[in-house]
């Protein structure tokens, strides 16, 4: 019988040519939560990022809405404590953001990639497995795609609402949002609790004794 706890998805095939692509058009609406101060256009290339490229090329991660823009930021906390601290809240701003230029992207949701061998499991496996989904972002890249259209994991929708956009690694002058979404705004309107910091009478001070 054949084992299914393993993971099904492999190395990325030789000859990636017909992979399904999708056209990123430039009225296309993005989201993207990051640290307040920041410019969002930042494209990772270290070995962190699920689909980060080698340097000298990056990724910037994208969201089709609010929602699923702070899920991505918030992540383990918020599936953990089903909540976001009023700390992270406060360190991060959610931008509205449209790309400068049209460009193609792998389209990871298509049902024929399934016949390079994709599975759900290049949205989804974590740690080491990071390995993995960078050479089909590698892969991908090489064949002349400019980002991949995938499913975040911390959303639990059938449809594509996350972009990893591929360009030179580092930061880019892109038009940026001039009016961002405060943190705990952005919360509200996407209907996540936010753990409000305890008040000076929900505090205990307690005397340590003098050793």
């Amino acid at each position: 019988m054949t084992d299914r706890s393993g993971t099904a998805l492999g190395d990325p095939p030789t000859d990636m040519t017909g992979f399904p692509r999708w056209r990123l058009r430039k009225t296309q609406c993005m989201w993207r939560a990051h640290t307040v101060g920041r410019s969002p256009w930042w494209f990772s290339s270290d070995d962190r990022g699920r689909f980060n490229l080698a340097p000298p090329h990056g990724a910037c991660y994208l969201a089709t809405d609010v929602v699923t823009a702070l899920r991505e930021r918030f992540g383990p906390e918020l599936v953990t404590m089903r909540m976001v601290s009023a700390a992270a809240t406060a360190e991060t701003v959610v931008s509205q953001l449209f790309p400068p230029k049209q460009r193609q992207l792998a389209d990871a949701t298509h049902p024929d990639a399934t016949q390079f061998g994709v599975t759900r499991e290049l949205f989804t496996v974590v740690g080491d497995r990071y390995q993995l989904t960078r050479r089909w972002a590698t892969a991908l890249h090489a064949n002349g795609a400019r980002g991949i259209r995938y499913q975040s994991r911390f959303t639990s929708t059938a449809n594509a609402n996350a972009f990893a956009l591929f360009d030179d690694a580092g930061l880019h002058d892109w038009p940026a949002d001039s009016n961002p979404l405060p943190g705990a705004e952005a919360c509200a309107q996407a209907g996540l609790a936010v753990l409000a910091p305890p008040t000076r009478r929900q505090v205990r001070i307690v005397d340590t004794p003098q050793i």
